[in-house]
């Protein structure tokens, strides 16, 4: 994809920063890798950004590296190792934590005093606070939306839900499994995703699985909603869905309802043109919304002043509400500044105002407790096998949470 340099890269955000940073006094270049260099969107974001930087830093040159996304980690955790980080540093959802917890990310603070973030940032970016310190600055946060069959609830005398108890109750009333209909459609299979919604089920129904900073699977409150988990999700969404079968079961129009990123709204153009324009997508209608972090950035801690000062500016210009609003209108994702969309935007894309509604006031679904954090894919790989077992055994739900606590607290003890 071709670089472009349009005037608005140099917008208010661009000529503060060039006004305040001096010239390299020798030609630099950082490093920063990225699985997003060729995604359409997200490339041309980064490189339009790029360029803004380079204008307004003469002799220093930012190159941007595509690795594989299913390499990604890996190589990012060997650069460090190797004390070879780069100068840019993303980081994908839940990866942070693993890095932080190893000394390699730089404390933002004192920069962000100096540099603060817009008002109206998410309230996503709490992701990334460890041992008191902000050590990262969200790319982009999501709420998880609510995407509904509107012809299916007409069927059914029914009209898309206010409330979780109106979801949970309409879910039954649209599946029919013999005509392979179904009231729901989810991930039901041992698949990373499957903890948005188990998580979900449980802080959607006013309880907490991490009371005090500590486990508490065993709690009534919890067991009960875990209860209700089974009762929806098992009783009426197909078993044995990864991702790309939850959504292919709702595009295909063969479920009523489905909960996703927003990013699924680009596939309901994929539907058959019987079920297209049925498809439908709403802010999640109870609270809190639960969301995540998809990418953040970050600067190395292992790299010099010069750099990391260069390093952080990328980061500063990334932030300013152009750019925010830019990444919004070519990527249709929520940037850490979802209010960022003028009404030019929303008039041309009107479910861009409905997805910035879905991560306001975002809460993440895994925990931000810190030993979970440092140890993300464990905690991942228990509680996914113990969704899987409430939605395909009938094992106590009682039993199965304290067993769940047990292997946790083995596992990684919350001190």
């Amino acid at each position: 994809m071709r670089m472009q340099r349009r005037a608005f890269t140099l917008g208010a955000g661009g000529l503060l920063l060039a006004s305040r940073t001096r010239p390299a006094a020798a030609a630099t270049t950082l490093s920063f890798p990225t699985w997003q260099a060729e995604e359409p969107g997200f490339s041309q974001w980064w490189k339009e950004l790029i360029a803004a930087y380079e204008h307004a830093h003469p002799g220093v040159t930012i190159a941007l590296q595509q690795i594989a996304y299913p390499n990604f980690v890996n190589e990012m955790t060997v650069r460090f190792a190797s004390n070879t980080p780069p100068d840019i540093v993303e980081l994908s959802g839940n990866n942070f934590g693993s890095f932080a917890s190893q000394g390699w990310l730089e404390p933002l603070d004192d920069r962000l005093k100096r540099d603060p973030m817009p008002a109206g940032w998410s309230s996503l970016q709490s992701l990334y606070q460890w041992d008191g310190h902000t050590l990262g600055v969200l790319v982009m946060g999501y709420g998880n939306m609510l995407f509904y069959n509107e012809r299916m609830l007409a069927d059914a005398g029914l009209s898309p839900p206010k409330s979780f108890a109106e979801f949970v109750a309409a879910v039954p009333k649209l599946t029919v499994r013999d005509k392979g209909i179904f009231g729901l459609a989810s991930v039901t299979t041992e698949y990373p995703t499957i903890l948005s919604e188990f998580l979900s089920f449980i802080l959607w129904q006013g309880a907490d699985a991490f009371r005090g900073g500590q486990y508490s699977f065993t709690d009534p409150a919890v067991v009960a909603a875990l209860e209700t988990y089974r009762r929806v999700v098992g009783g009426n969404a197909p078993l044995g869905n990864v991702q790309n079968m939850q959504r292919q079961t709702f595009i295909s129009g063969k479920a009523a309802f489905t909960l996703d990123g927003p990013w699924v709204y680009a596939l309901l153009k994929n539907a058959p043109e019987a079920v297209r324009p049925g498809l439908k997508m709403m802010a999640v209608p109870f609270l809190p919304r639960t969301g995540g972090a998809a990418n953040s950035l970050h600067v190395a801690s292992g790299i010099s002043a010069e750099r990391k000062d260069l390093a952080w500016q990328f980061i500063n210009l990334a932030m300013q509400p152009e750019w925010q609003r830019r990444y919004f209108v070519l990527t249709s994702s929520p940037p850490g500044l979802p209010g960022a969309l003028s009404a030019e935007d929303i008039a041309a894309a009107p479910q861009l105002a409905i997805v910035a509604a879905g991560v306001k006031d975002a809460v993440p679904y895994i925990p931000t407790l810190q030993p979970i954090q440092a140890d993300v894919n464990e905690f991942v790989q228990i509680l996914m096998r113990t969704a899987v077992r409430i939605l395909t055994t009938g094992d106590a739900i009682a039993r199965v949470c304290e067993e769940t606590q047990a292997e946790l607290v083995r596992t990684i003890p919350l001190g």
